[in-house]
């Protein structure tokens, strides 16, 4: 007689397991065990306080800051902070685990977690059962022997092997009655932490996770998946295990590691592969790294692995070196970012408010601009932009508290996060002691290492940061030069609201300089900094509207923007307010005044503001008897002369055009005297530098040296060249001259026609 025993090797072990646990077999003891980990602590000590501070900050004063606002990501971001919360939990009163790389270890229902965890460690710690174990996290770390359960109050409760045997359903099953329907430990226990002297690796922490997806558990199933989603999403690195009798991945297991998408790759494990057979080893592998691959999914490795019942020790069967990938991870430096976190969380409520309060400033700019028209309207439209434009101030007062509010709750909870951490990880700095460290390295001038902390910090949205990185490729400061990279940056930072990038975005809309030439553009940018009280773009803005580009030409808007530039000692402003009081645009004219500005400018290294105080000096300072020779007086004092040349010669070394062409002015005139053949060789030289510039005039000059031979070699066919770039810019004279001479047109077919 045979008996048909449908029992698996897991299934006697359990059931053994069950008849020799004190916890199990005897209720006096089992209940004894539930009222330990029941137990609250009599004191609070510093880091229990810092968590409760953390969590009245998190449960109260973000919520109630948050309760009346629009933000989009409202429940996403308590989420984060929620998690935030509970892995500073597991940080202050497990310490030795914020310095661990964490290797969780998922898979579906019978995958053998616990059994491949045991083998692979060389352990005889986690329960292995066919009921599922529990929810509860359960990390496996090096360190002397002992094994503490964390509950719910914060306390520490230490456990036997028999203690942590008992956590699983067969705990629920023998204690019915005293526990009631739906019980389970982890509504009370918030992890366990098993520690072994014998673990082979030193950084490594192992996290058990639950089985998501055990096919008769109804709704503790979909309870299971998002409890091993959370723990795995938390995870520095993800074990995965497939049952070897499955044949391959199953697809459920593909939807759950697709929904997981974990940032690092997966280690693959066939557990079981002892059971199947070798011959079916190779297809099912085979099998499975084509499926993985097919469905886009990261793999770090692939084994089969065999983990006997009675054996301590595992043993590889086929695959990648699982033993190799983890002494990789375990040499790896483990890093925090707990305060990164916690300040990204609330930098995008900081954000959207500062958006919010942009949006209401550019709603009152444009309602004040019709204020004009208001005695015009209607009484009743008239109240209505009245009542609009009241609507607006108060809610920028109401977006400026909040701010103020936000950012308050901000430095509480850095303090709170800070407190926690203290010593008890490596925790990565967050973006404003970065940015500092950044700003430190670009003192020094060390600007590649200054670069590279500026790019990690701006791409976690940091504003100064980005800001900064636009400068770098701007100015091809530890990067490589690129424009375009430039106003990527600036953009971001811009659109974040920092002034300074605002200003560059705008003057490079102006110019055209890594962006398409948009005057319109520049006005935005320009405006939308120079209200933020930003000198240059202010100075810019005024350009915009001296000039007419971008906005209707109005002198006295103009005067209004140089001005505000001007008093905060801004050189483009100065020279700007200096050409109003010198031609009497929107103001008086007033040549002192003018002089006065262009001096404030000059002094500065104001290129224009140089060139137009030389102009004064030579060309506008004239005496009562002086008489001009190529737009120059030839009657000043000695001084004034000096005084020009000094200024048109720093103006021109700068690149300044008009300077330059001065300057050939000047050395022409003086190539009269004696010593002319080198004046003339001085005048050459400075109309052919601002001639390449694109100068008109100097082209024409430079044209005319050529004719005659005067400090440079004759040449007619460099004369023709020049003055035709002149005559094509509508240069008169140079129209002229190339009139006048047919005869070289005629000669030289290589000259073209007029």
């Amino acid at each position: 007689m045979t008996l048909d025993i449908d029992f698996s090797l897991d299934e006697l072990e359990a059931a053994e397991a069950a008849t020799v646990n004190p916890y199990l077999s005897n209720p006096e003891k089992g209940l004894q065990l539930l009222a330990r980990l029941l137990g609250q602590p009599a004191t609070q000590d510093t880091q229990r306080a810092q968590l409760s501070r953390l969590h009245r900050l998190i449960h109260q004063d973000f919520i109630a800051l948050t309760a009346n606002g629009s933000y989009p990501g409202e429940a996403q971001a308590l989420s984060e902070l929620q998690t935030l919360e509970e892995a500073l939990e597991n940080l202050a009163l497990f310490p030795d685990l914020a310095k661990k790389t964490v290797v969780g270890v998922g898979g579906g229902f019978s995958a053998g977690k616990s059994r491949f965890l045991n083998t692979l460690l060389g352990v005889d710690l986690l329960p292995e059962s066919l009921e599922p174990t529990t929810a509860i996290p359960s990390f496996i770390v090096r360190g002397e022997d002992e094994i503490v359960a964390l509950n719910t109050f914060n306390q520490r409760i230490m456990l036997d092997r028999d203690g942590v045997q008992a956590l699983t359903h067969a705990f629920h099953e023998h204690y019915r009655d005293n526990l009631g329907e739906g019980f389970g430990f982890a509504h009370i226990l918030k992890l366990l932490m098993m520690h072994h002297a014998q673990l082979p690796w030193q950084n490594l922490a192992f996290l058990d996770t639950p089985g998501y997806s055990k096919a008769d558990a109804g709704g503790a199933a979909q309870t299971d998946q998002d409890i091993a989603l959370r723990q795995l999403g938390e995870a520095d690195h993800v074990l995965w295990l497939l049952n070897a009798k499955n044949g391959s991945i199953r697809q459920d297991d593909l939807d759950f590691l697709r929904s997981l998408n974990h940032p690092q790759p997966i280690f693959f494990v066939v557990t079981q592969a002892d059971l199947v057979g070798e011959a079916r080893v190779g297809t099912i592998m085979d099998s499975t790294r084509a499926d993985i691959d097919k469905a886009g999914i990261a793999c770090a490795g692939l084994i089969a692995w065999a983990g006997e019942l009675g054996c301590k020790q595992g043993r590889q069967i086929a695959g990648d070196d699982i033993q190799v990938w983890l002494d990789t991870l375990d040499t790896q430096p483990k890093y925090t970012r707990h305060r990164q976190t916690c300040e990204q969380v609330l930098s995008g409520y900081i954000r959207h408010n500062q958006n919010s309060l942009a949006s209401s400033r550019k709603k009152l700019t444009l309602l004040n601009s019709l204020l004009p028209l208001a005695d015009e309207l209607p009484k009743d439209e008239s109240g209505t932009l009245q009542s609009m434009i009241q609507e607006q101030r108060q809610s920028q007062s109401l977006f400026k508290e909040q701010l103020d509010r936000l950012n308050f709750l901000q430095e509480e909870m850095l303090d709170a996060v800070g407190a926690i951490v203290g010593q008890r990880a490596i925790d990565m700095p967050i973006s404003d002691e970065l940015f500092q460290q950044a700003m430190r390295d670009h003192q020094q001038q060390a600007f590649i290492k200054a670069a590279k902390r500026f790019q990690y910090v701006a791409d976690l949205g940091h504003t100064g940061s980005q800001y900064y990185l636009g400068r770098y490729y701007a100015n091809g400061l530890g990067l490589p030069q690129d424009e375009k990279q430039a106003v990527i940056w600036y953009s971001k930072a811009a659109e974040q609201g920092h002034a300074g990038a605002q200003a560059e975005l705008g003057e490079r809309y102006y110019n055209g300089n890594g962006v398409p030439q948009d005057y319109k553009a520049a006005v935005h940018w320009y405006r939308q900094a120079a209200e933020q009280g930003d000198a240059g773009a202010q100075a810019g803005l005024g350009e915009c509207y001296y000039s007419g580009n971008g906005v209707l030409q109005d002198y006295n808007v103009a005067v209004d923007w140089f001005q505000n530039a001007a008093e905060q000692d801004h050189a483009d402003g100065q020279t700007g307010l200096g050409k109003c009081y010198y031609f009497g645009n929107g103001v008086l004219q007033d040549y002192n005044v003018a002089v006065d500005w262009f001096q404030n400018a000059a002094e500065q290294g104001h290129a224009d503001a140089q060139y137009r105080l030389g102009d004064w000096y030579y060309k506008d300072k004239k005496s009562e008897r002086g008489f001009l020779i190529f737009g120059i007086s030839i009657m000043q004092s000695i001084e004034d002369t000096e005084a020009a040349v000094r200024w048109y010669r720093q103006a021109a070394e700068q690149g300044h055009a008009g300077a330059q062409h001065r300057l050939g002015d000047y050395y022409n005139y003086r190539s009269q005297e004696a010593f002319g053949i080198e004046y003339a060789k001085d005048a050459a030289s400075w109309y052919r530098k601002a001639a390449e510039q694109g100068h008109a005039e100097a082209q024409y000059r430079l044209g005319e040296c050529y004719y005659e031979g005067h400090g440079v070699s004759k040449s007619k066919k460099a004369a023709v060249r020049w003055y035709r770039q002149a005559a094509e810019q509508g240069h008169a004279d140079a129209q002229s001259a190339l009139k006048a001479r047919p005869y070289w047109w005629a000669n030289n077919s290589s000259f073209g026609g007029l």
